[in-house]
């Protein structure tokens, strides 16, 4: 029954636009190593890579470091610091805090997200971003493949008025290699709305994370 329900809710999320003249297909890269201290405290560094322009452009290369805090089962505080670039002339910093609620039903695992950001850069003003997200995975019994689906709205906050400028759905899985290794392989569309340009991006990630 929970299979079914997984597939169904599955399915609602890829009814997707094909490929047009404001589309664009990118593949975002990322590696990430974390170590636990107890059960409370996460230290982590991240690095990504990623290509636009239909993968013959690069998009922004990254580097992140941040921590979270877990006061109670459930809950957890976390912040961070990104530094972009292209090398090319691109830089961008970003600041970010946030909220994240997790919990399970039967052999579900559901994430609620509330994150803010801060981006800031030479000669350009700060914009500041309110990100929320819902990420729900199935753990598959006896199996070391377990796929999720997420879903995210980013709004742009302003004086004079805040739009939504992203809607982003995931579709993918995490393979866990041992204790301390796992590679998230998912699907994103995403689609940009009250910018300049607004694309509708097909992305392909790969996210590899290494635990000690």
């Amino acid at each position: 029954m929970s299979r079914n329900l997984l597939i169904a809710f599955l399915l609602s999320l890829i009814q997707l636009p094909i490929l047009s003249q404001d589309t664009d297909f990118e593949l975002w890269l990322a590696a990430q190593v974390r170590k636990d201290f107890g059960k409370k405290f996460r230290l982590y560094f991240e690095q990504g890579y990623r290509r636009d322009e239909f993968l013959v452009h690069t998009k922004t290369i990254y580097f992140e470091g941040g921590g979270y805090f877990k006061p109670v089962k459930f809950l957890w505080l976390g912040s961070y610091y990104r530094y972009a670039t292209d090398f090319k002339g691109f830089r961008k910093n970003r600041v970010s805090g946030e909220v994240l609620l997790r919990g399970e039903l039967d052999r579900f695992g559901i994430k609620l997200r509330s994150q803010y950001n801060s981006e800031f850069a030479e000669d350009i003003d700060t914009d500041h971003y309110l990100r929320e997200k819902i990420s729900i995975d199935y753990n598959i019994r006896n199996c070391k493949i377990d796929p999720f689906i997420a879903s995210e709205a980013i709004f742009h906050l302003q004086t004079d008025q805040s739009e939504n400028e992203q809607i982003r759905f995931d579709i993918g899985v995490e393979w866990k290699i041992g204790k301390r290794n796992s590679i998230d392989f998912f699907y994103r569309y995403r689609d940009k709305r009250n910018v300049k340009n607004p694309l509708h991006s097909h992305i392909i990630g790969i996210d590899y994370v290494f635990e000690f």
